[in-house]
């Protein structure tokens, strides 16, 4: 579809209209430069690794509702935890939870809940969006064994016009599937020594409609905020500040990540969520006429509640966890011998604190959700050296040896004693390219995750259940038994060992003077030593079933360290650039076995391919796309202790199409209209196994309006 879509760009550009409509001048395509994968700016080209960037742009094209909307189709990720924007949970190369870091501006969100989603943004707000691919814990320490998701805010830059130093702009939405509206207002200002944004903006959204005609419930009123602004102190020092809340009142199942129910009316009510998330950031850059200086600090602090109230007990339960952190890095460039090098020097302190409450409890403790914290302190060095003609071969050479310490601890008021350990996370990368348009690239990591305060320290009831036999007839209901946690204080930390090679190309005027592709695939091996596994052993206790029928339990939920596992995988991205026409495609396979029983391992994900392509339409000031998902069947094996095997998931495969315009009239300065239907054919499908389908046919529409000077 690639080679196809490309063709099809010559012929576009054959058939250019006359002189009058003559197309504007080829330029360079612009180049796409990660930020997160090494701390210094590099081309991803040139990356020794796989990063995903989505631009400001890709962000506006695609009116996303959530921030899984804009990363559906990077290669080697996943959401799971069903549609609701309440539960989505990231995945990537099959590791999830938190074993993803997430950062917003920097900061870490390291909320962590059962049944909730892992952090609540709206893209709306973003700039740029990156998804570095693999083992970061060499920069980044615990959390980053399978990759880093680093969202960005916009700034004023990402909205202001050419010419213009001031801004305001108005914006609608709506999409069809869950009936949702979105109304913003942003105002921005860029006037070379201060440069700042504010915005507001107001989601409000209703049952789901999914794609085998159910509704699944999910009422939504969110209520969105970006304050930002930096202003240079001096040519030399600028300081940074900036505030972004989350606020979501939401009406659906104490579970978000829930399905359509149980058939039982007690554990199917909803509840009255209040979802509230607040990062605040503050940070100093110190950039003199220095090569050998060029330092950042950064202090922030998150804020993550999920309030719940049922009004049929009546009963309010919460979770709240607090994340706040000081980073520290500089940056060094100087010449080696003819080597162009940057050495980079940081560290990191950050405490998570939980606290959780529940009215019902007799000391207001919240079971399953452990008063605890957690601290970590770490400091890393990595160099970045780049030889022109190494040892007299032709081309460049780019190596990237980087290492860190860590340590951490973790404590809570319902055990004795700390959990702590330390480790040291050492990488090296390299890529080669003999030719301008050609790079091998190859990488080996050591990686870790602590185990978090929830899987040391749960305890309590984790859900409840019907009795087998005992129905209580003055409730019309069943009698009901619960399903409890076991802490685990002695968790050891997951460690893995990660060896990538790859190869990329990178075309100039390949089909019209101006365009570009890009291309880089990659294979990966994974070796993952004391896995850490949430089990859940549901089963009735044999005194269940004969009277008194009592003491009776629906078995017990625990994390353990499992000895070790295998993951490996392959993944492919193509991007085509050109003034009428754009390619982006992927492509991922995951395979992962748990070596102890040979069962495949619970968060993989089908073979898949996704293919975004589309038309520039300047004479009309329009463009016009279409995006292709397809993923392949998918079943898990688990070992059934025996040396045999049991199905333990199964899923058909499914192709998913979304079509979508965009439309800016030169006539009228300022507006935008955007429309586009997903799923186009009312695919019934499931993305990951959840119990629950994908959202069905979405027909959306947006609008703004932006004026300035």
């Amino acid at each position: 579809m690639t080679v196809s879509a490309i063709a099809l760009a010559g012929v576009a550009q054959a058939q250019a209209p006359g002189e009058d409509e003559t197309p504007p001048e080829p330029e360079q395509r612009q180049e796409t430069v990660t930020v997160y994968g090494t701390s210094n700016p590099i081309p991803v080209f040139d990356y020794p690794g796989q990063v995903s960037v989505i631009t400001r742009d890709e962000i506006e094209l695609r009116t996303p509702s959530a921030v899984s909307d804009l990363l559906r189709d990077v290669p080697g990720m996943e959401f799971s935890g069903g549609p609701r924007r309440t539960g989505e949970v990231p995945s990537i190369r099959g590791f999830s939870g938190q074993n993803v870091l997430i950062l917003l501006d920097g900061a870490r969100q390291s909320f962590t809940s059962a049944h909730d989603g892992r952090f609540f943004a709206d893209p709306a707000l973003l700039g740029t969006a990156e998804v570095v691919r693999g083992p970061a814990s060499a920069l980044y320490g615990s959390g980053a064994v399978g990759g880093v998701m680093a969202l960005e805010s916009a700034d004023a830059e990402d909205l202001l016009r050419d010419g213009q130093t001031w801004g305001v702009r108005i914006r609608g939405a709506y999409q069809s599937v869950n009936e949702e509206t979105l109304t913003s207002l942003s105002a921005f200002t860029n006037t070379g020594k201060f440069d700042g944004i504010a915005s507001i903006g107001l989601r409000e959204s209703s049952d789901i409609e999914l794609g085998d005609g159910s509704e699944l419930p999910s009422d939504d009123e969110i209520q969105t905020g970006l304050v930002k602004g930096r202003y240079a102190l001096t040519d030399a020092l600028s300081v940074e500040a900036s505030w972004q809340r989350f606020d979501n009142s939401a009406f659906e199942p104490n579970n978000g990540q829930g399905t359509l129910g149980t058939g039982d009316s007690t554990l199917d009510r909803n509840v009255d969520k209040d979802i509230t998330s607040d990062t605040y950031r503050l940070g100093l850059n110190y950039d003199p006429a220095s090569d050998l200086v060029n330092t950042d600090l950064t202090v922030y602090q998150t804020t993550t509640e999920v309030e719940e109230f049922d009004a049929t007990v009546p009963r309010t339960i919460s979770r709240e966890i607090e994340t706040t952190g000081v980073s520290a890095r500089n940056a060094s460039r100087f010449d080696l011998g003819g080597i162009d090098t940057t050495f980079t020097i940081g560290g990191d302190w950050y405490r998570d604190e939980q606290t959780g409450y529940d009215t019902e409890s007799a000391n207001g403790v919240r079971g399953g959700v452990p008063d605890a914290e957690s601290e970590f302190m770490g400091l890393f060095a990595q160099l970045e050296a780049v030889a022109e003609r190494p040892l007299g071969m032709p081309g460049q050479l780019i190596v990237i040896p980087g290492v860190r310490y860590d340590e951490f601890s973790s404590e809570s008021e319902t055990a004795s004693g700390e959990n702590d350990d330390e480790a040291i996370s050492p990488r090296i990368a390299a890529s080669y390219g003999p030719v301008e348009w050609f790079r091998l690239f190859a990488s080996y990591s050591e990686g870790f995750r602590a185990p978090s305060i929830n899987e040391l320290y749960l305890d309590g009831v984790h859900f409840e259940v019907p009795h087998p036999i005992l129905f209580d007839p003055t409730q019309g209901s069943f009698v009901f038994v619960t399903n409890e946690f076991i802490p685990n204080a002695e968790l050891k930390p997951e460690k893995t060992e990660t060896v990538e090679i790859g190869a990329g190309v990178d075309f100039h005027d390949l089909v019209s003077n101006g365009d570009r592709l890009q291309a880089k695939v990659s294979y990966y091996e994974s070796e993952v030593d004391d896995l850490i596994n949430l089990s859940v052993d549901f089963s009735y206790d044999g005194t269940c079933f004969a009277p008194p029928f009592f003491p009776c339990s629906a078995g017990t939920t625990n994390s353990a360290n499992v000895a070790s596992a295998e993951l490996e995988g392959v993944e492919a991205e193509v991007r085509y650039d050109s003034k009428r026409s754009y390619v982006r495609a992927s492509y991922s396979s995951i395979e992962g076995t748990d070596n102890s029983t040979g069962s495949d391992l619970g968060t993989l994900t089908p073979d898949r391919i996704a293919v975004d392509m589309g038309l520039k339409a300047y004479e009309l000031d329009a463009i016009v796309g279409i995006r292709l998902q397809y993923a392949d069947d998918f079943t898990r094996r688990e070992s059934d202790g025996t040396g045999g095997f049991t199905v333990a998931e199964e899923r058909d495969s499914y192709a998913v199409a979304d079509v979508y315009a965009s439309w800016s009239p030169d006539s009228w300065p300022g507006i935008r209209f955007d429309a586009g239907i997903d799923n186009i054919f009312d695919e019934r499908y499931e993305r990951a196994f959840q119990g629950v389908y994908e959202p069905g046919r979405n027909y959306k529409i947006a609008a703004s309006w932006q004026f300035g000077g």
